[in-house]
């Protein structure tokens, strides 16, 4: 696989993943404005911070009001990580190399990116959470698409690669927002820890596995160690490493460094498996997370370097 092929599939992966989380965080995040008592701007504000860039809005919008801020996260092409700028890099990646992909895809793709430049804030403001469904609705008729008719190679492998790490960040990122929220602010984090497992889909699934308190602790330990949910940190990791490793006997390039990736993918989610739930309380939370991100982003160091550069030039960080 070329370095350039290699790194648009991983980058369509993990655009589009990015793009539905930013849709399902953002929907949930509605629910907790209209049940709450506080004032907008706190909610804004947190969810600004957990997606965008504070300072970044503050500088070109000011206060954190409904209108500016869903413009910002959504249709804000400016801003670099809105979700049509996901949706925008995940065409851009799609379009490089469309002609070894079912056209299948391109089409889902471009008439999704389509119809989201065309909608306008007051679109967005008018039905809010049917627009986000409309996201999320496109964005799962790619995958679905994805899953059923791509061939499974070394491309395939690629892709999803993409998707998992993607999806392990944006979780360790997610709890991490929650986690400073309820310890800066002070406040009963019911609301908070509800969003979390909504945004995810996994409500109804924690709820089944029998946890009846809704607690930081709870909630933290079922996204990061429950292995048969699939938007569980470990589950994405084991997917992660799952992917990598099928790609080992296909992959034309050093097999020190893939080898090095999948000891990389293996020792965080072996590291991950051994904990327990006694083993996550507020105390040790923090610390957690952050081995997390720190796991998450060496990963994807490792797949930029052995991938997507040719041999003999130097990545620049």
């Amino acid at each position: 696989m070329l370095d350039r092929t290699a790194e648009s599939l991983f980058w369509i992966g993990r655009y589009t993943e990015r793009a539905e989380n930013h849709a399902r965080l953002i929907d949930v995040y509605y629910h907790i404005r209209e049940d709450s008592n506080g004032p907008d701007e706190g909610v804004w504000r947190r969810i600004t911070g957990a997606i965008g860039d504070c300072s970044d809005y503050i500088e070109r919008y000011g206060e954190f009001q409904e209108r500016s801020a869903l413009q910002f996260l959504t249709l804000d092409a400016a801003q670099s990580n809105s979700l049509i700028t996901c949706v925008i890099q995940a065409r851009d990646n799609l379009k490089k190399i469309r002609e070894q992909l079912p056209s299948e895809l391109w089409n889902l793709l471009n008439g999704f990116y389509l119809w989201l430049r065309q909608t306008t804030i007051e679109e967005v403001l008018a039905e809010p959470h049917r627009f986000f469904e409309r996201v999320k609705e496109g964005l799962a008729s790619f995958q679905g698409t994805l899953v059923s008719i791509a061939l499974r190679d070394e491309s395939w492998s690629m892709l999803e690669s993409g998707r998992y790490l993607e999806r392990s960040e944006n979780i360790v990122r997610l709890l991490q927002s929650v986690c400073q929220t309820v310890e800066e602010r002070g406040e009963s984090s019911y609301s908070y820890l509800l969003a979390v497992l909504k945004s995810v889909g996994g409500y109804e699934a924690y709820r089944r596995m029998g946890i009846e308190d809704l607690s930081m602790e709870e909630v933290a330990s079922f996204l990061l160690l429950q292995e048969s949910f699939p938007r569980s940190v470990h589950f994405a990791l084991a997917s992660f490493e799952t992917n990598v490793k099928a790609m080992r006997t296909k992959a034309d390039r050093s097999g020190n460094s893939l080898e090095k990736i999948i000891r990389q993918a293996g020792k965080a989610r072996s590291e991950l498996g051994w904990l327990e739930r006694q083993d996550i309380t507020a105390a040790s939370l923090g610390s957690v997370l952050q081995q997390l991100l720190h796991a998450n982003n060496l990963l994807g160091e490792s797949m930029a370097k052995t991938f997507f550069f040719p041999r003999g030039r130097e990545v620049i960080a």
